[in-house]
């Protein structure tokens, strides 16, 4: 595989599920969206704002986009003072940032610059994917100063001691090296990567690949176990006071580097997000998402953990109590570093690269936006309420496109208090409010509308089968088959398309199809809602006939809405007479006569001698193809002497039977 698609960050692709009221499937009629959730607030766009785990919105941080133009992923991040180093992909350069300006302050000739460590005012910075360790003076000279045996990619750095410490792959080895480059096995896990690192004071915790676990190293070769977490890899850990905060991603299938002889890790498309709280012997999963997984975790003095998504671009605050919230929302969608303790707190992003400052004070404009609501159809939108306390200005727009374009209206005027929306009708539209007060909390936001009704088209109209007058089947003993027993009775069956699923109500008429007159099966005050019929023709003359079944909404909306369809089967055979047979007579050793139906064509011949079992034979031609069937039958030789019994039996299209006798 290419060795640039295995540093591409994995974006999920599931959406965030929205709660919205659901509509009963059968109804058409005044609905409403409702967004009083987490789910359903934290679906659309937030610019300065919060959402809560609890359902509500406050307002939230405010940030600066400081944009790397020259880079694809900002992927590590290092700190001196106010100054924040920042390396990327996909040419291993890593940019200086000072305040808002930026500037290239060193280039490594790879690929990715994965790690970044400051110490003592030398950069340290682990590549991939030829596995390189470089370090950096304050004037941004770059010089080689390790190169790990088999690593291929450097995916964290520490130090601890005097002694620079790299999680490496894809041989799963964490390397402990000096000032002067020598570098020396410290541990070799059983994983493919050793994903990430934290120090607490002397402890140095790593979590590897594969299995993954969180391991405590201890010293050469020595390391234990602190936990096995169901998922794929550890992906980052912080650690602070005894408390680890450890990122363990669970993703739908293994990592490529599941052995030490796969050369790369390759993530699934798509993964889920679970943060887990450890202390001592105690681990508690504390904060998950299904829609993506996460990319770096940090943990607060306060014990509060700040973790980063992979998708949607979002970062999410986690209390001790385990309550979370939305924290920042921005518009690339890889969230890749977080350095948002102590002072000038910053983050990375990728999709785009950039580094964000985390402002201090007040947003100026703390914006919270809906999802786009779809109302499946062409809508009239109505009253528009919200629930929370403080000061809001509401604004709404709509279109009939999925994602917002041109042809969109505009954002409406604000509305200060409820009250109709001031957007025209459309199938889509949004919600969004400027929380204008640094104590508003918005709770709930509810807007009411009315789908344009949908005309329900019945697409086919036939007979369902031939009904039987009797249970049980009917045996011709010449072929052992079942054979329906003629009724009167046609089930007429149809089919429809019903958009919104508006309850039906159903008008059956019928006329020959030589005539244009049409009589009416049921009577007005029969209401019909099943989309079959029963249709009794015991009446009719045989012939052919055609059924007309329309359909009507009008159970669930006023006369001046209602839809109505109507189609028209294909014509049908009403056959429910019997044939007769003609001119039955014995003469030389044979039996002759005529099958003859008022509609043909004559279906089965069968005769029987003396009581006996029934025999099929054929007319005179040998085919059944017309309704007067003229027939010639030979009869036996072998009967003995005496006076005999001819019985002949004709079967009409519609299973009508007569016989006939002759005595010989």
């Amino acid at each position: 595989m290419n060795k640039r698609l295995l540093l591409l960050v994995t974006l999920a692709t599931t959406l965030s599920s929205l709660a919205l009221f659901a509509p009963p499937a059968d109804a058409v009629t005044t609905l409403h969206f409702s967004l009083d959730d987490a789910a359903s607030l934290a679906a659309g766009e937030l610019d300065g704002t919060m959402v809560h785990s609890r359902g509500h919105v406050t307002v939230g941080a405010q940030t600066t986009r400081i944009e790397l133009a020259e880079a694809v992923v900002a992927h590590s991040i290092a700190r001196d003072g106010e100054t924040v180093y920042v390396g990327s992909g996909n040419d291993g350069k890593i940019f200086k940032v000072t305040g808002d300006q930026v500037s290239v302050f060193a280039e490594t000739g790879q690929l990715l610059v994965r790690s970044l460590l400051m110490h003592e005012g030398t950069l340290y910075a682990g590549t991939l994917p030829e596995g390189r360790i470089y370090k950096i003076d304050s004037a941004g000279a770059v010089s080689e100063l390790a190169r790990p045996e088999n690593a291929e990619h450097i995916w964290d750095l520490a130090w601890r001691g005097n002694r620079l410490i790299a999680a490496t792959g894809p041989e799963g080895k964490v390397f402990s090296i000096s000032t002067q480059g020598q570098a020396e096995l410290l541990y070799d896990s059983e994983a493919a990567h050793v994903m990430t690192l934290a120090l607490d004071g002397d402890a140095l915790y790593a979590g590897t690949s594969d299995d993954a676990l969180l391991l405590k190293l201890n010293g050469p070769g020595d390391a234990d176990v602190v936990y096995d977490f169901p998922g794929n890899e550890v992906t980052a850990i912080s650690a602070r006071g005894g408390v680890i905060a450890a990122v363990a991603n669970e993703f739908a299938a293994p990592r490529a580097g599941t052995s030490k002889v796969t050369k790369g890790p390759s993530r699934p498309r798509a993964g889920k997000g679970r943060l887990w709280r450890v202390e001592g012997d105690r681990a508690e999963r504390i904060f998950s998402r299904d829609d993506g997984h996460f990319t770096d975790v940090e943990l607060e003095e306060s014990g509060a953990i700040f973790v980063a998504g992979g998708k949607q671009g979002r970062i999410f605050r986690v209390g001790t109590d385990r309550t979370s919230a939305t924290y920042l929302d921005v518009d690339e969608r890889q969230v890749l570093t977080l350095s948002l303790t102590g002072s000038s707190p910053v983050f990375t992003t990728g999709d785009g690269a950039a580094i964000y400052r985390v402002r201090e004070g007040r947003p100026e404009n703390a914006m919270w936006q809906s999802k786009v609501l779809d109302a499946r159809f062409s809508a009239r939108f109505g009253q528009l309420t919200w629930r929370g306390s403080g000061s809001f200005r509401f604004s709404t727009r709509s279109g009939n496109t999925a994602d917002p374009d041109d042809s969109w209206s505009d954002w409406s005027a604000p509305m200060t208090s409820p009250g109709p929306t001031r957007s025209q009708g459309a199938r889509y539209v949004q919600v969004r409010a400027q929380l204008t007060g640094a104590d508003d909390v918005l709770r709930a936001v509810t807007l009411y509308y009315l789908p344009q009704n949908q005309r329900a088209t019945i697409t086919s109209v036939g007979l369902k089968r031939r009904a039987s007058a009797k249970r049980g089947k009917a045996k011709t003993a010449a072929r052992g088959a079942a054979q329906a027993a003629p009724s009167t009775t046609y089930n007429l069956s149809w089919t429809i398309d019903n958009p919104d699923g508006d309850p039906m109500r159903y008008r059956i008429r019928f006329r020959n199809e030589n005539q244009s007159v049409w009589r009416d099966v049921l009577r007005e005050d029969e209401q019909l809602t099943a989309t079959n019929y029963a249709w009794q023709t015991n009446g009719l003359p045989d012939g052919y006939y055609v059924v007309e079944v329309s359909g009507s909404d009008e159970r669930q909306n006023p006369e001046e809405l209602t839809q109505r369809s109507a189609t028209e089967s294909e014509p049908i055979l009403i056959d429910n007479h019997p044939p007769r047979i003609e001119g039955l007579i014995t003469r030389g050793g044979n039996a002759r006569g005529r099958a003859i139906d008022s509609l043909g064509p004559i279906a089965k011949l069968e005769y029987a001698i003396d009581g006996g079992e029934w025999r099929m034979f054929f007319p005179k031609d040998h085919l059944l193809d017309t309704d007067n069937e003229e027939f010639e039958l030979a009869l036996p030789t072998d009967l003995g002497e005496g006076q005999h019994i001819l019985a002949v039996r004709a079967t009409d299209a519609g299973n009508n039977t007569v016989s006939a006798e002759l005595e010989f």
